[in-house]
């Protein structure tokens, strides 16, 4: 496991949750430069066979291109954790071990365990891992084995952990409590999307949803996956079309992706707002002039619900043409 100490910096780069069979290649690339042919690890030692079954996470700097990369098995080993030279000591590893540690939290694992190399112990140390026994050699490079345990998810988060959520993974609810509590859950849950997204809401609320980090998570959902669909069923769209949206344009432009509807007669008395993301993350406000809500990222049997109800008013509805031809 190669990476050293990083201290704490901006960050010019992102996570992302990925598998081998979507992101062989660039996972790949990254652990040959860097084990293969940096630390000469034998590739019969680097291919272990256990790729296809872990999760794995890749840093990609900020024109997508990769820059570090770890897994986790399904007990818990993390490992493989690459990182290219020019981007060490700048948090790529910090993050990829705080992203998978959160994982193994969302799976009720009682514990993490990993093989360090000798010279990164107190980057371990430093994020709650404890050496067990002697240090041993591991493809001729000294190892110490760490461990650190992990308490129970609590079922309700605290909003201030909203980062650490993981669409999918973790279970429990976080209490929305503001505009910013709102805003901030839409993007987060929103980035991490990788098939759908439907929405419902009266206004497509501007203060929420108009903003440049909410917009390229949306352009990401879509594009990412041939078969990925956005689906936006607004109930008065004469808001949006007289002073602009810059989700309308999107949709314009991905026009295979991102559809907009204006909701049937039938449906007008909502006054709720809620949005269900690959079938399993949901979002949900009582009342859309009010910010009391709930965000949880985990919860397949309630999206269920919900979905049911928004595909309900889906078919109902009928397409906006003039959202399809307003340019801002």
């Amino acid at each position: 496991m190669s990476t050293s100490p990083e201290p704490a910096t901006n960050k010019p780069f992102k996570i992302r949750r990925v598998t081998w069979q979507n992101a062989e290649t660039e996972l790949r690339i990254l652990r040959e430069f860097v084990f293969i042919r940096e630390q000469n690890v034998p590739p019969e030692l680097e291919w272990d066979g256990k790729d296809e079954n872990a999760v794995h996470v890749l840093a990609c700097d900020e024109k997508g291109r990769g820059i570090g990369t770890a897994r986790m098995t399904p007990d818990g080993h993390i490992g493989r954790m690459a990182v290219l030279r020019a981007w060490r000591r700048r948090g790529v590893g910090s993050e990829m071990l705080t992203a998978l540690v959160t994982i193994a939290r969302a799976r009720q694992l009682s514990r993490v365990k990993l093989d360090a190399q000798t010279q990164a112990i107190d980057f371990y140390l430093r994020h709650d891992f404890t050496p067990q026994g002697e240090t041993f050699m591991d493809a001729n490079i000294p190892h110490q084995h760490m461990t650190r345990s992990l308490p129970s998810l609590d079922v309700h988060i605290n909003i201030n952990d909203l980062p650490k959520q993981i669409l999918g993974e973790t279970r429990g609810y976080i209490d929305l409590k503001g505009l910013e509590d709102n805003k901030q859950a839409a993007i987060h849950m929103v980035a991490q999307g990788q098939r759908s997204l439907n929405l419902f809401t009266p206004n497509l609320d501007p203060r929420i949803f108009d903003n440049e980090d909410f917009i390229d998570a949306v352009k990401e959902l879509a594009i990412g996956n041939p078969r990925s669909r956005v689906n936006i069923l607004i109930l008065d769209p004469s808001e949006v079309v007289a002073h602009g949206h810059r989700i309308v344009e999107l949709a314009r432009r991905i026009s295979s992706h991102i559809f907009i509807h204006r909701a049937d007669e039938e449906d007008q008395g909502h006054v709720d707002t809620f949005m269900i993301v690959d079938d399993v993350g949901i979002i949900r406000r009582a009342h859309n002039d009010r910010f009391e809500g709930l965000a949880e990222f985990n919860n397949p049997a309630e999206a269920r619900l919900l979905l049911k109800t928004f595909n309900d008013a889906w078919e109902r509805s009928q397409p906006e043409p003039e959202l399809r031809r307003l340019h801002l």
